[in-house]
């Protein structure tokens, strides 16, 4: 299924549906009477770079230390949370909005459409015809509508942000400045949270340029066009970004004449323009397809509705899966930035969490299903960054830490933010945050297509390890990382809440990821030797109570249902713990796991897409579906957006979802290939897979009554001989295998 569509116009934002070139994101309420265009530009944030940086923080990390191991945790907590601290990310900004307001057109019959395949978005009516697309090569954004009957319709456009509007000729442009600053939404008490005060802030500008068979009409605050039946519009954006480590353009005219360049560039040809937007968009959304071989001609409401109901969700899922691809596509492009908690369709000044990159779960998990639905070539943005940060993080390891390598906190922005936040320590303090995001980028690139970066992640990943191997120290015989958290997450001790330990298992799970892939890819031989050195005295992995230990030892979790799966990293998305290989640690896993779920009582989007993940990779195909219906019943608005609550856009759950539907299909362990894992019965009626990409090959396959019937891939591979048919019609490049 490739089509979202409604017979209503959207009201409000987030029923709106988006659309983007990796570079701007445009959101399209796709009305006939007063249409709304929301535009974002992937680099203008508020802010500049700043250094957070601070010794204070390294001289009082020993003092932490101590007070951890003396079991005076609530002491460590109020230390750190008063010393080793920073200040807060900067903030992802809405540029603005044009609106189209028409007169004449007829709106009888009514549709509304969002095709995932072609990447248009387009509205119909018995009169006329709109189209929108985002192209990519091109750098232009591009809405056209065409109509039986003359229409008029008045051009306007305004921001949120510091603003001014002119035009020029059929022309119009809307000019501005970012604050410098934004107190993020979870703080309350500001009360002046916007600040333009420095003067500091970038500019931005968005230019629309008109052709129309009818009659413009111009004025300072908009443009008029009457008596037409074709008006095209053109979208070009620009900002004062200059890098992450300089200070903005903060002049208007002079990102103007950006915009006046880029749009110079473009070639006015509508047909020429979508030709180029498909062919290229199409080259990556048909690299790879899921098929549960159900294709519904029904609205997008209404199909949600049924599942709410109790209908069979595999429509929605399918759906729902190439919509998450889509958003890839259309978010993360070579050049632009990496996709934030919202991707990049944002409209508050202050966004939930600032809508930075938060990296102690939800950028990597923007990312975890990329690689494998045959997209590694928008994990680009994703290296870029991580690489920018890098610069920064080595300060931050050095001056906060007194550690060799790369550090980073949970909290990234446009400026490769490093050090920490402020407020509660289980979120604040969590230096090895850059050693999961190096290990994201190790997987993609050990999935393939990435060979190009090589030298980047083999900078990256010698970087963060040398950190993790520095940031251990030596106790009671083990290294362990101190102080660790369990991100978000508190325990009770002596009465009292507690959030900072000793040897956490995601600290610990991030550090023998980190050394095991640093051992795979790095050439630095005094780290090797460290990694070997330390590795066989690494703080092993514990059973509790309720499972794998979330800490050093079992201790009382006030919230048993917590959001956060982290004491699992090293089983997914980590590969530390084998669920063959392991069997003992595995059941641990699986233990704290269930604890987690059946103790939950949120609907959180990206935390349902991670359970999605952890119950396929443990081949628990009643759970994956029970996880997939209440995600799709409880954690989706209208649109299809994933849903943090109580009423936020967070599109890490569209993102993992895509991540859990490739699990739930096929999963590796050791290099051998298993298929169809954890599909569920009514998944597993029939379906097919193509080019599902692992570790450097493309595998395709299909499926009968839960059993491989056929299996194809480009490139040999391992597979395991399970769930296949007696006759699976195996290709040249098939291997099996009775054990992993």
């Amino acid at each position: 299924m490739d089509l979202i569509k409604y017979d209503k116009p959207a009201k409000r934002w987030r029923e709106a549906l988006p659309v983007g070139n990796g570079l701007t994101g445009i959101m399209v309420y796709g009305s006939l009477k007063k249409e709304r265009l929301c535009f974002n530009d992937g680099t203008l944030w508020s802010g500049y770079p700043k250094d957070y940086n601070s010794d204070e923080s390294l001289k009082n990390l020993d003092r932490v230390r101590e007070l951890i191991f003396e079991g005076k945790n609530a002491e460590a907590d109020a230390l750190c949370e008063e010393k080793l601290i920073g200040f807060y990310s900067e903030a992802f900004m809405p540029l603005g909005e044009v609106t189209l307001s028409f007169g004449g057109l007829n709106r009888d019959k009514y549709s509304r459409s969002l095709n995932l395949a072609e990447a248009v978005h387009t509205v119909e009516s018995a009169g006329c015809k709109a189209e929108l697309f985002s192209s990519y090569p091109d750098r232009v954004s591009v809405y056209r509508i065409t109509s039986l009957k003359p229409f008029s319709v008045t051009v306007k456009a305004k921001s949120k942000l510091h603003h001014n509007t002119c035009t020029e000729r059929n022309n119009l442009f809307l000019l501005g400045n970012a604050p410098d600053y934004a107190t993020p939404n979870y703080l309350r008490n500001d009360l002046h949270p916007i600040k333009y005060n420095e003067k500091k802030g970038m500019a931005f500008c968005l230019q629309t340029q008109i052709e129309t068979n009818g009659k413009i009409c111009g004025s300072d605050n908009g443009i008029k066009v009457e008596n037409a039946r074709e008006l095209t519009l053109y979208f070009v954006t620009a900002t004062g970004f200059n890098g992450f480590d300089k200070m903005p353009e903060t002049s208007r005219d002079a990102v103007m004449q950006k915009c006046k360049e880029a749009m110079a560039q473009v070639e006015k040809d509508y047909d020429k323009l979508k030709l180029r937007h498909t062919a290229d968009y199409k080259e990556l959304y048909d690299n790879q397809n899921v098929s549960f071989d159900c294709d519904k001609d029904v609205n997008a409401d209404v199909l949600l509705q049924s599942v709410k109901n109790g209908a069979d969700e595999k429509a929605l899922s399918e759906l729902m899966y190439n919509y998450g691809k889509y958003m890839i596509i259309s978010g993360s492009r070579k050049g632009g930035q990496p996709l934030n908690l919202q991707g990049i369709w944002n409209n508050s000044v202050r966004p939930p969490w600032s809508s930075n990159y938060t990296v102690n779960i939800n950028t990597e998990m923007n990312y975890w299903g990329a690689s494998r639905a045959g997209l590694s070539e928008c994990i680009e943005p994703l290296i870029e960054m991580v690489y920018e940060a890098l610069t920064n993080g080595e300060k931050t390891a050095k001056i906060n830490y007194g550690c060799r390598g790369f550090a980073c906190n949970h909290n990234v922005d446009l400026w490769r933010k490093t050090p920490p936040v402020r407020k509660s320590a289980n979120y604040m303090f969590s230096p090895l945050c850059g050693v999961w995001l190096s290990n994201e980028i190790y997987t993609h690139y050990k999935n393939g297509f990435l060979s190009e970066y090589e030298d980047k992640v083999k900078k990256i990943v010698t970087a963060s390890a040398r950190f993790a191997a520095d940031f251990l120290v030596m106790h009671d015989g083990k290294y362990v990382i101190c102080p660790s958290v369990s991100p978000e997450n508190v325990f009770t001790l002596n009465g009292k809440k507690c959030k900072l330990d000793y040897g956490s298992a995601y600290d610990m799970g991030l550090v023998r990821q980190a050394f095991q892939n640093a051992v795979r890819i790095s050439d630095d031989e005094e780290l090797l030797k460290d990694i070997k050195e330390k590795t066989p005295l690494l703080y092993p992995f514990k059973n509790g109570d309720n499972g794998i230990c979330e800490w050093h030892k079992p201790y009382e979790t006030p919230e048993k249902g917590h959001r956060h799966f982290s004491p699992l990293y090293a089983f997914y998305p980590g590969n530390i713990i084998g669920f063959y290989k392991d069997a003992e640690q595995t059941e641990w896993v699986k233990k704290l796991f269930f604890y987690r779920i059946d103790n939950s009582t949120q609907y959180i989007g990206w935390s349902a897409a991670w359970a999605i993940c952890l119950s396929a990779r443990l081949r628990e195909k009643e759970t994956v579906q029970k996880v997939i219906r209440s995600m799709l019943s409880h954690s989706v608005f209208n649109n299809l957006f994933s849903v943090h609550p109580p009423f936020y856009f967070q599109i890490d759950g569209n993102l993992g979802f895509v991540a859990g539907i490739n699990e739930m299909l096929i999963t590796e362990e050791n290099g051998t290939v298993e298929l169809i894992p954890a599909i569920p019965d009514n998944y597993g009626k029939s379906g097919e897979v193509k080019n599902m990409t692992v570790n450097g090959a493309k595998i395709s396959f299909k499926w009968e009554n839960s059993l491989v019937t056929e299996i194809r891939s480009d490139k040999p591979v391992t597979v395991l001989n399970r769930h296949l048919s007696g006759t699976a019609d195996l290709g040249d490049n098939i291997t099996l295998k009775e054990s992993v």
